[in-house]
């Protein structure tokens, strides 16, 4: 398995391209904008270059793109509804520019209205924003840990999702092993994660598990908390993530971290200790 972090870009995108190579890491995610704003500062054209330039010389994959913590696609709330939908368009705009091969986004909460209808409010922001945006970047939704009213929790909801989407082929799932657990999927044990990823090609299709976000967890089995932990350090523990990177056919899906970071260390440890439980031969 191909594996990864989420790194900052404090010292521009190519700082943190320089720091995924630096710290080992095969591939990376990162945001394109304030995570925790709404303002987008204009990125020069050269920018996008140099990036695409210097991932050349690298055999970096895949690059992921987060979209920001603000946006809820799935309000029914009509000023932050458009603003969701503005701000989705925008950075996937920007990963397109980028060249990156993923773009993740958390689909949102419901506050009133119905599940169903939350997920049709979803989906077409969806559709809008792949129609009026084209380039390589595959959309994926990223499932959610189902505290309160959050939707797609559930592998049902996922693949429900997915059909509701217009262009099937340009959209996937990234799977969060922290929020899966929360939202009651057994990763822990090796029962568990058969029985999960056999659901997951009963209810949306294996061939739409784009990546993973590798993450152990603070809260228990269902409990709903989204909390991450440092791998084998949390409620999952080593035999999920063990089974997992083992695994002959999802091991080909790449991980990218979102464990606590203090500093460069944190992420080295945790890439420590996921390539130790992988077998050689």
């Amino acid at each position: 398995m191909r594996l990864g972090a989420h790194l900052s870009i404090k010292n521009g995108f190519e700082g943190a391209l320089s720091k995924a190579v630096e710290l080992g890491c095969e591939g990376f995610q990162m945001f394109v904008g304030n995570p925790r704003g709404w303002t987008r500062k204009p990125i020069e054209e050269s920018e996008y270059h140099k990036f695409i330039e210097k991932r050349a010389e690298t055999d970096i994959w895949p690059v992921v793109v987060h979209l920001s913590y603000l946006p809820n696609p799935a309000s029914e709330d009509e000023e932050l509804y458009h603003k969701s939908v503005l701000t989705l368009a925008e950075d996937f705009r920007r990963a397109n520019r980028l060249g990156a091969d993923f773009f993740v986004f958390h689909p949102g909460k419901s506050k009133g209205s119905s599940m169903d209808m939350a997920m049709e409010r979803v989906a077409d922001a969806v559709n809008l924003v792949l129609e009026e945006v084209t380039g390589p970047t595959v959309l994926l939704f990223e499932n959610q840990a189902g505290a309160g009213t959050e939707i797609a929790a559930t592998l049902e909801s996922l693949g429900d999702l997915i059909r509701r989407v217009k262009y099937p082929e340009r959209v996937g799932v990234c799977w969060d092993t922290c929020h899966a657990f929360a939202a009651g999927y057994d990763m822990a044990t090796e029962e568990g994660c058969t029985a999960v990823f056999g659901g997951f090609e009963k209810y949306i299709g294996l061939e739409y598990l784009k990546l993973f976000h590798l993450n152990d967890s603070m809260g228990k089995l269902g409990s709903g908390l989204d909390r991450h932990q440092h791998i084998g350090d949390g409620e999952i523990g080593l035999t999920g993530f063990s089974w997992l990177v083992n695994h002959a056919t999802l091991s080909r899906v790449p991980g990218i971290l979102e464990t606590p970071q203090k500093d460069d260390g944190d992420d080295l440890r945790n890439l420590a200790t996921l390539r130790a439980l992988i077998k050689k031969g």
